[in-house]
């Protein structure tokens, strides 16, 4: 043992009542003091990618250091999380910070405590009344100066002080660099890299409790029921939140690529640190149903412009790699790749309804492209789940979609297809709190007969009063196809009473198709009904956004 009895009793007073986030910080800080140099240290053995929110490096700099350090996180970052960007302060807009979910700051001090130049009028906006409330912030802060002087890394204090006082979460401490500060630089970014990877510990393996098809014999399409059990998990969840799913990729498609590729399943490569197998890596790691455009251009040049498009709607690797054959070494094609994402879906259930369970309502993507059938990653491997077997999932907030404060709020709902999977839940949730009534429902599929989802539920809230009214649209049942949209605009006056009584209105669905066309009928029925002009109706639409009156959740 190379620490004595009482070095050892020390040590391990001193980390007990650490959480997982700031024993990652320590750890990185320990490894720190024999790092000379500003690079980051392989990270140890890790199981998956770093978490999906949205990540923002920001740097402010007076001579160029933090800058280079910023740019050497944004980097690592990249290598393992896909949402992330890297952004001068000075052409930052500071508004923009109510918005952001993950923020990493390097920053330096000028003179005698105040921000480089190019910072000013950032500090001065943060500082201000202005400033918004940042409750849903994860910060951290590496703070550059120069200790000779009396307010060494003011900048960074304050900066971190504020981001604190506006409700924002330290990630980890902050930490503040002297002159020689590579040293110190980079024992922060690894233990930004390894609070992230701590994180992920968050998912929970849910045990399947029931799979079941709700359409019918007849569809077009395969939608799927799944029910998850949550019990002893101390996962809790809101009507409207979305659940996080971890589906790895078929072994069939990982073959095909394989075998395209010319690269051998035994092949090694290295991600975090960790050496696998390439097929593991292909597995369990790495995006292989999708392709961006930064990826089509980087992999072949020769694409043409006017076909990029198409692709990125529906192409994945195997495509790629049949069109554009190419010499790689399976290390080379592994750092191409994008990290594979966790696929998120609106729950379906109500946490008092359906206690110790989360429910999702899956439509099974299935399409032809390039002559070959393609299966949606997590669709077709949630699919075929059996009873029993086990599901890495984690909740994830969504506070732009919650049901109004107070109860007696009237609520409109529309959706199509597996987009009316949260109103399930919105309504379940109201029957359990014994709320009647106050409640219109618009629901659009192809057929009535094969694809009315969850009829018989919908049937049983209209008749105990949780469901006041509900409209359908089969858009196949007939000639001249209808959908929400039509129906909206058939009730559109009893529909503005509603609206101008104060109902909240929710729209769940394809951001491009339905949900599009809903936002327009709903612009044209405030024009037609209240005698409003297009400026003013739109502004009024804008407002209710503004005051979480009108929600979309849109994909």
């Amino acid at each position: 043992m190379l620490l004595s009895p009482q070095q050892f009793q020390q040590v391990s007073g001193a980390v007990r009542d650490l959480t997982p986030t700031q024993l990652a910080w320590v750890s990185g800080y320990l490894s720190g003091l024999t790092n000379h140099s500003v690079v980051v240290p392989p990270l140890a053995a890790a199981n998956t990618s770093l978490p999906s929110l949205k990540t923002t490096v920001l740097y402010g700099s007076q001579t160029g250091n933090s800058k280079r350090v910023a740019a050497q996180l944004y980097a690592h970052l990249q290598e393992s999380h896909s949402d992330v960007v890297l952004q001068d302060i000075k052409s930052y807009r500071p508004q923009n910070l109510k918005q952001e979910q993950r923020l990493f700051v390097v920053i330096s001090t000028h003179g005698n405590g105040e921000p480089p130049d190019d910072a000013r009028a950032f500090f001065q906006f943060v500082q201000s009344e202005r400033a918004p409330t940042l409750d849903k912030l994860q910060y951290a802060v590496l703070a550059l100066g120069d200790a000779s002087y009396e307010a060494f890394c003011e900048t960074g204090v304050v900066l971190d002080q504020r981001l604190a006082a506006l409700g924002a979460t330290r990630l980890l401490p902050r930490v503040d660099c002297d002159v020689d500060f590579k040293a110190a630089a980079g024992t922060w970014q690894q233990a930004v890299l390894q609070a992230l990877l701590a994180e992920k510990s968050d998912t929970y393996q849910a045990e399947v409790l029931s799979n079941i098809v709700l359409t019918d014999q007849g569809s077009a399409k395969e939608v799927f029921h799944l029910e998850l059990s949550l019990e002893d998990s101390g996962i809790q969840y809101q009507p409207g939140d979305i659940l996080a799913v971890n589906v790895p990729n078929a072994a069939e498609l990982v073959e095909q690529v394989l075998v395209l590729s010319g690269l051998s399943a035994d092949d090694k490569v290295v991600l975090h640190g960790r050496e696998l197998r390439l097929f593991h890596a292909l597995q369990e790691y790495r995006e292989l149903s999708s392709v961006t455009r930064r990826q089509l251009q980087m992999y072949a040049s020769d694409f043409a412009q006017t076909v990029i498009q198409d692709w990125l709607c529906a192409a994945d690797w195997v495509d790629v790699l049949q069109a554009f054959p190419a010499p790689l070494t399976a290390q080379a094609f592994v750092d191409v790749l994008r990290p594979l994402q966790p696929r998120q879906y609106s729950i379906a259930s109500s946490p008092t309804a359906h206690a110790d369970e989360v429910h999702l309502l899956i439509k099974r993507v299935v399409y032809d492209f390039q002559g070959r059938t393609h299966l949606g990653t997590a669709s077709n491997g949630l699919a075929q789940v059996k009873a029993g077997t086990r599901v890495a999932v984690a909740v994830k907030e969504n506070p732009h979609f919650k049901l109004p404060q107070d109860p007696q709020t009237s609520m409109i709902m529309i959706g199509a297809g597996t987009g009316v999977a949260p109103f399930r839940s919105f309504l379940f949730e109201r029957e359990a709190q014994g709320i009647r009534g106050k409640t219109w429902l618009f629901f659009g599929e192809q057929r009535f007969r094969s694809d009315f989802l969850y009829q018989a539920e919908w049937l049983q809230l209209m008749e105990n009063g949780t469901l006041e009214r509900m409209n359908v649209a089969f858009s196949r049942d007939q000639a001249q196809k209808h959908y929400v949209q039509h129906r909206l605009q058939e009730s559109a006056a009893e529909l503005y009473q509603w609206l101008a009584a104060g109902a909240h209105v929710y729209v769940c669905g394809d951001m491009h198709g339905m949900a599009k066309d809903v936002h327009q009928t709903l612009l044209a029925i405030v024009q037609e009904q209240g005698g409003y002009t297009e400026v003013d109706a739109n502004a009024l639409l804008e407002q209710w956004i503004a005051e979480r009156r009108y929600q979309r959740d849109v994909y």
